[in-house]
């Protein structure tokens, strides 16, 4: 997969673009970007994803807190994975924001040479949205492209989003958001140094170090499938903030412990994936209440 920064670094001489966040990339998006998929081969051309970071919804509202379901490089592998030819990742500016749905169609077909814009039945862009999908084909019959409109996804009829996915994670519900994202809900980063308590009272745990942008589950105690060079590991985390051993009330930690594994992991990447919440994070009155706790969760990770 080819990756651009700009729409002038393209020179394409004929596409199939979808456009959008992609935050994520559920089972919505992967509808569409199937059909993009089928539509270029159709025609023999590249399939194009344009998308942009930071998010269109972060700059224009501001948002600080951890908000991204997928990082870029993450958004990247999905993508590739799901067989795209060319990822174009747009910096979105104040000057991208405030261009008009026209002007930034002119330009794609430029240097695209857009013939089929495959987008969902919602979908707006450009300053004030005036860019749906009537108005992309009607600029479409001048510029030289067709539009195809794919219907939204739903579960349990409840209509797929990135911000539907969001609560869910907030609220922990990761085996909900799996059903939605088509995969499990991970998070990766590399192992760095803790305390070393867990190693003290027996369970040793990874301390992970992920992207500060990307949400989090709910504070609590997880079972997690843990990928390391290649191979799962059933593991246990704990996603919180250590009230046991801390006052600690704004840092959230990401502690796993890899069950049936011995070794060094500092410094090693870990991706990690939540398959299901065991229980909220409980602050304990003696490190026995805690481990005689751990070794519960683990029995109950283990018969999961």
């Amino acid at each position: 997969m080819i990756n651009a920064g700009s729409i002038e670094e393209l020179n394409l001489s004929g596409s199939c673009i979808t456009i959008g966040s992609f935050d994520g990339v559920h089972l919505g998006h992967q509808k569409i970007i199937t059909d993009l998929k089928t539509t270029s081969i159709k025609h023999n051309l590249p399939a194009v994803v344009l998308t942009f970071f930071p998010n269109p919804a972060v700059f224009l509202k501001n948002i600080e807190s951890p908000y991204y379901l997928t990082s870029p490089d993450e958004k990247s592998e999905i993508l590739a994975r799901l067989g795209i030819d060319v990822l174009v990742t747009l910096p979105f500016s104040q000057k991208l924001a405030d261009m008009s749905a026209s002007e930034f169609m002119e330009r794609l077909t430029k240097h695209a040479r857009l013939r089929e814009l495959v987008v969902g039945c919602g979908f707006t862009m450009g300053k004030n949205r005036s860019g749906t999908v009537e108005s992309l084909a009607e600029m479409g019959k001048s510029l030289g492209y067709s539009v195809k409109c794919i219907s939204l996804e739903s579960h349990d009829d409840v209509t797929i989003s990135s911000s539907q996915i969001r609560k869910l994670i907030e609220s922990g519900e990761v085996e909900l958001a799996a059903k939605a994202l088509g995969r499990e809900y991970s998070v990766k980063g590399f192992v760095v140094k803790g305390d070393g308590r867990g190693r003290k009272i027996g369970f040793p745990t990874a301390n992970l170090n992920s992207w500060p942008e990307k949400m989090l589950p709910a504070v609590g105690v997880y079972r997690c499938i843990t990928e390391l060079d290649g191979k799962e590991i059933l593991s246990v985390g704990n996603v919180g903030f250590r009230p046991t051993f801390t006052d600690n009330t704004n840092k959230v930690f990401v502690e796993i412990h890899l069950l049936d594994y011995k070794g060094d992991l500092y410094g090693r990447e870990l991706q990690v994936k939540f398959t299901h919440r065991l229980r909220g994070e409980v602050k304990f009155s003696s490190f026995e209440e805690l481990v005689h706790q751990i070794h519960c969760d683990i029995k109950t990770a283990r018969e999961l």
